[in-house]
């Protein structure tokens, strides 16, 4: 049993000595045991406040977990909260219609219940960034994101609707199961207009789950809609300004959120949006143009996680190729991709360049690689390839148009500053993290990330093609100039989890800090809202690899997932 879980709150609740489960989400301190999710309470008087406010709360088209009382009769114990679990999993984007109509159930059910004397006089980022969004108060905004910020700002206009408890999260927080109502969890409430919380879930998923624009149909209907969108986006933005202090992590931001911004503008000004994503049409008009030849067919490609519009294009003639439109919010890594496969198009370990036109769509047109022979399993032969194709890419020249790494902030600040970003992805315990800290973050200090060669950075079993003794490593959107140990060392963490040799077998110069580095990185990569359950997944076990190596080098105890 984890010390996460104390023996006396178990008692307290009435839970057996059986094993807990850490539950995903719930800023990873979360249990089931048995038929109970227990979660802290840091702050007795709300959980006690929000169990009372679900023990009576009922309604047709939703369901909520139910508060447990403890021994002693009391909601809270030893710092802990108990509630029922509930069946379900949450499917914001495919589910919208019916996580609305459970979103506007929720809200009745909650609109006669006062306030709270507590409610809106928090210090902590999301409670700072509300005011902001209501014009409540101000802040320094980061560079990176202070733009979006005053574009939307300019754009409000007073609200005048009444305000009630509304659930500030409730995107990835209703769960489906079949023959049952939505099940509503995880009240993060707070007083404003009931279509408020309504319009935080679009923003979020048109942000991080790929939705639709069409998703803002579904809320139509809802007073006021387009200000309370404007504001959720605001409140969102701002959140992401205040705690993240790498300026990597908020462009990850920005990218996500440029084309909402600009859709919510396009909204209450009239103008249409100019930077929406490519349709087949265009696709298929400037492919056929810039080939000289016409597209028959287009076909979707699954797998990856960029926003850009993958085809597979039949041509009139015969053949086919492969295409790769820009999204609005990824021009810049579409533009390192261009210079790349410009510059070293006749290499034999880049997919042949057939054409790259910038107007009026930009993309890259490459050869059509057969996709039996996308490398799935690694074998020894395959990593000593990888190995030597990565050294010859590192001799090449630099081509223009890349970007150079400059010193960066230490990932681990941010780390230290919410942990919960970390542990989330359940890798290692509360207590390991607090004691080792400092001297992840020492080590990555020291990492070098600057230097004169051209590097990958994503070198992966999905990026490499092998066939008839020929490797080719695709997806240079996030090449760089820098050091190519830091290169070779993300390649043996992705390697490692995906199942090849541990890295210690093949690391190089400074390996104790890029493997510190690079666990720390993890987590930042994308906002904490990905919603992408494959593409977590896929982090969660780099993230893995790297902290168990880092922690090796620097004679830690393993990281353990909480049990």
């Amino acid at each position: 049993m984890s010390d996460d879980l104390p023996v006396e709150v178990r008692a307290a609740f009435g839970v057996a000595s059986g094993p807990a489960r850490l539950l995903p989400g719930g800023h990873g301190t979360c249990w089931q045991a048995g038929e109970l999710v227990l979660k802290p309470a840091p702050q007795p008087a709300v959980a006690s406040w929000l169990a009372e406010v679900f023990a009576d709360l009922h309604g047709p088209g939703f369901r909520v977990p139910l508060p447990v009382r403890a021994a002693d009769g009391s909601w809270v114990a030893g710092g802990w909260a108990a509630w029922t679990t509930v069946e379900g999993e949450p499917d914001p984007v495919a589910r919208w219609p019916d996580l609305v109509a459970a979103g506007r159930a929720f809200h009745a059910a909650l609109a006669d219940v006062p306030a709270p004397g507590w409610l809106g006089r928090g210090r902590n980022r999301w409670a700072v960034a509300e005011r902001v969004a209501w014009d409540q108060a101000e802040v320094e905004l980061a560079p990176e994101l202070s733009d979006l910020v005053e574009g939307l700002r300019a754009a409000t206009r007073p609200v005048r609707l009444p305000s009630q408890l509304v659930h500030c999260d409730i995107a990835g927080n209703v769960l489906f199961a079949a023959g049952q109502p939505p099940a509503v969890i995880d009240f993060s409430p707070s007083w404003r207009p009931a279509g408020y919380a309504l319009a935080v879930a679009a923003v979020d998923l048109l942000a991080w789950s790929a939705a639709p624009p069409s998703i803002l149909d579904e809320l139509d209907g809802e007073d006021d809609i387009d200000q309370l969108l404007l504001r959720a986006l605001i409140w969102r933005l701002v959140t992401e300004s205040l705690g993240r202090p790498d300026p990597g992590s908020r462009q990850a931001v920005r990218r996500a959120n440029e084309p909402v911004v600009e859709l919510l503008l396009s909204r209450v000004s009239g103008r249409p949006v100019t930077t929406g994503p490519a349709t087949d049409a265009d696709i298929a008009t400037s492919a056929g143009q810039a080939l000289g030849c016409e597209i028959t067919n287009l076909r979707p490609v699954t797998g990856g996680h960029s926003r850009s519009v993958t085809r597979i294009a039949d041509r009139a003639g015969g053949g086919s190729v492969f295409i790769k439109a820009a999204a609005p919010a990824d021009r810049a890594e579409f533009g390192v991709e261009s210079a790349v496969y410009e510059a070293l198009g006749d290499r034999p370990f880049l997919p042949r360049l057939l054409a790259s036109p910038r107007e009026p769509l930009p993309m890259l047109v490459l050869e059509m690689l057969e996709p039996d022979h996308w490398v799935r399993d690694w074998t020894a032969p395959l990593v000593a390839a990888a190995q030597e194709l990565l050294h010859e890419v590192h001799t090449l020249p630099a081509p223009s148009g890349v970007p150079v790494l400059r010193e960066a902030s230490n990932p681990w600040e941010a780390i230290a500053t919410d942990p919960a970003r970390l542990l989330r992805m359940n890798v290692c315990s509360r207590r390991w993290l607090a004691e080792h800290l400092d001297t992840l973050h020492a080590a990555a200090a020291g990492a070098p990330i600057e230097g004169d060669s051209l590097i990958h950075r994503d070198v992966r079993a999905a990026n490499l093609w092998c066939h008839d003794g020929r490797l080719v490593l695709a997806d240079w959107a996030s090449a760089a100039i820098g050091d190519p140990w830091l290169d070779h060392h993300l390649w043996l963490v992705a390697l490692h989890a995906e199942g090849g040799p541990a890295p210690d077998t093949g690391q190089g110069p400074h390996a104790t800090g890029h493997a510190a580095l690079i666990a720390g990185q993890q987590p930042l990569l994308t906002p904490a809202r990905d919603a992408d359950p494959a593409l977590f997944d896929q982090r969660r076990r780099r993230l893995t690899a790297a902290l168990s190596w880092a922690a090796r080098l620097l004679h830690l105890p393993p990281p353990q997932p909480p049990t």
